[in-house]
């Protein structure tokens, strides 16, 4: 029962057509709304028409994008937009294109480039915390950026880097997660942002920052992603596999910004900088290993909390009754997970692009500061090599 703290969380309207509450949410700030879109969140017609509907009393300047949203892109955009005003940002689409949204709506409000607002680089400075306001409408249940205060930007390339915009004032006005719209998402995008959700969730409730409020959190959204991922994979339109799939997500985010990440997230954010790999991707291809160095290390530690921990873990994460053998509990996690991984057609490093005289760069770069256990360089690479 250590002492925390826990940040102001959005105004959430969750559940099967809770997007039609959208115009009243808009009408509360005015009538002028910056639409940040996927290239392809528009595909089917009849989502578009609805939101065309939706919309069809507002004034609407549209931007569609691809990808993570990188330094360059934001840039560009906010070239465009910042001799308008609007009332209102709204992001509809998968976790990049809300973290695009959110950091439109924060640096619409002042008259620089967004690279000197980006955490850990030698020109950053404190963002004063002014926004626009700000509705994210996920489309996939992964990142939890509807819930978070921070924007990841990327820049590629030979020195590249992910970076966070921050500011506790940009957790979104509004989060509208509404489980209709997840069921066109393909497969291999629920795959992957799916085991992002549960990696970030496994992570923080493993941090050594987690608390008994994200404890409880982390539980619920371990149980309910372990149940429904791969329903959710392999029958796209179960509707209640979506939707447990999207509070998942949701609680990620929330366990995330308050206990923090491991070295999965820190292994992502490294390569994430150096190869154009989806972020989910990445996460998918790591989590097995990773945890199975983590459990294996936290065994050695044998202090209650661990043991407690990986019990718990046992209990949400396996089918069955887990052992009285705590040895036994790691075998049946990672055994588990590997199963999923498996039905989930979950690629290895080497699939996906990445080089394996790499690897000893990517690992030292990788930061691990909420990991549940010290990993050296070597037990790092050690990860590598095993998911390559």
């Amino acid at each position: 029962m250590n002492i925390f703290d826990f940040a102001p969380t959005p105004k959430l309207f969750f559940g099967p057509n809770s997007l039609n509450v959208l115009p009243k949410v808009i009408e509360q700030w005015g009538e002028r709304v910056l639409l940040i879109t996927g290239n392809h969140s528009f595909d089917q017609p009849k989502l578009k028409n609805e939101f065309q509907q939706l919309l069809s009393s507002f004034s609407v300047t549209h931007f569609s994008s691809s990808g993570e949203p990188t330094v360059e892109t934001v840039n560009k955009i906010l070239q465009k937009v910042r001799p308008n005003k609007f009332d209102c940002v709204i992001s509809i689409g998968g976790g990049s294109i809300i973290d695009l949204g959110k950091a439109l709506s924060a640096m619409c409000t002042v008259d620089d480039e967004i690279e000197n607002y980006l955490e850990g680089l030698p020109t950053f400075r404190p963002h004063p915390g002014t926004k626009i306001p700000f509705i994210a409408i996920p489309t996939t249940a992964g990142t939890g950026s509807e819930a978070t205060k921070n924007a990841v930007i990327t820049k590629y390339g030979k020195n590249g880097y992910k970076r966070s915009l921050r500011h506790s004032n940009f957790v979104p006005n509004v989060a509208i997660i509404d489980p209709l719209l997840h069921l066109s998402c393909p497969p291999q995008v629920t795959a992957a942002s799916g085991l992002d959700a549960l990696t970030q969730l496994i992570e923080s409730y493993l941090s050594p920052q987690s608390n008994l409020l994200t404890d409880i959190l982390a539980e619920k959204g371990i149980e309910l992603a372990v149940r429904s991922l791969n329903k959710a994979y392999a029958e796209p339109e179960h509707l209640e596999s979506r939707a447990h799939m999207a509070m998942a997500a949701y609680l990620s985010g929330l366990t995330l910004a308050h206990a923090g990440l491991g070295a999965v997230h820190g292994f992502a954010s490294s390569i994430g900088g150096m190869y154009q790999i989806p972020h989910g991707v990445i996460c998918g291809c790591l989590l097995v290993n990773t945890l199975q160095k983590n459990l294996n290390k936290m065994l050695v530690q044998s202090d209650n909390l661990s043991k407690t921990k990986i019990h718990r873990l046992a209990e949400l994460i396996l089918s069955s009754p887990p052992s009285q053998v705590i040895e036994e509990n790691v075998h049946n996690i990672i055994y588990q997970l590997e199963n999923l991984q498996k039905a989930l057609k979950i690629p290895k490093l080497q699939q996906i692009g990445i080089q394996h005289n790499d690897i000893d760069k990517i690992a030292a770069v990788t930061q691990i500061k909420n990991n549940p256990v010290d990993l050296a360089i070597e037990e790092l690479k050690e990860i590598l090599v095993a998911s390559w």
